[in-house]
């Protein structure tokens, strides 16, 4: 297991820095975030519904995070997947912070010394159902790569709170035609092989 470990955060670190979708121009400067953001409200279980494709999810299914609060204020991270080539199951264990609000950096220690960091804004979520998380950064030569998931409470959510993941998406001007449905099906059977 330790070696999965280490593994997904060496794929997050490449990942993190040639995965996510290139587009042409800055960052935009007028992306929202959720508005007086709770962080206890946040806790819990999200399920990936769909995301921006990055490397380190290739050939992941059953995609989840699970946040918790820690003693020292800290968040808690622990993402986990199944990789659909060869049925294993895999998680990348971490931490974040709320750097301002809405906006955090999520912190994966590679080793003693070196940690794989990135950001995480929350644009809109309203705890219970859906959750729209967003991330850009400047990629040189007058481009930015982004990353962008929607993320839901239910492995299998209504259609009512995509509808509104991507609206939120559409309003902060990142692009639907690269969102990538995560596949959710089967994950309770295969974790039973884990338990």
């Amino acid at each position: 297991m330790h070696k999965s470990v280490l593994a997904i955060i060496a794929l997050a670190l490449i990942g993190l820095t040639h995965a996510q979708v290139e587009s042409s121009g800055d960052c935009p400067s007028d992306v929202t975030v959720q508005s007086n953001f709770n962080v206890s409200a946040y806790l819990g279980v999200w399920y990936e519904y769909a995301k921006y494709p990055v490397y380190f999810e290739a050939d992941g299914k059953c995609v989840k995070g699970e946040y918790t609060l820690k003693d020292n204020g800290e968040i808690g991270v622990v993402n986990s997947m199944i990789n659909v080539t060869n049925n294993e199951y895999s998680e990348t264990v971490g931490y974040a912070v709320e750097v301002e609000n809405a906006k955090l950096k999520v912190i994966f220690p590679v080793s003693s010394d070196y940690n794989v960091t990135t950001n995480y804004w929350i644009l809109s979520t309203d705890y219970v159902n859906y959750s729209v998380v967003y991330y850009c950064r400047p990629a040189g030569n007058s481009s930015h790569k982004t990353v962008a998931w929607i993320l839901t409470r239910e492995r299998s959510p209504s259609e009512e709170f995509i509808t509104i993941g991507k609206d939120v998406l559409t309003q902060n001007g990142v692009s639907l035609s690269e969102l990538v449905v995560t596949d959710q099906s089967n994950c309770e059977a295969a974790a039973d092989n884990w338990s």
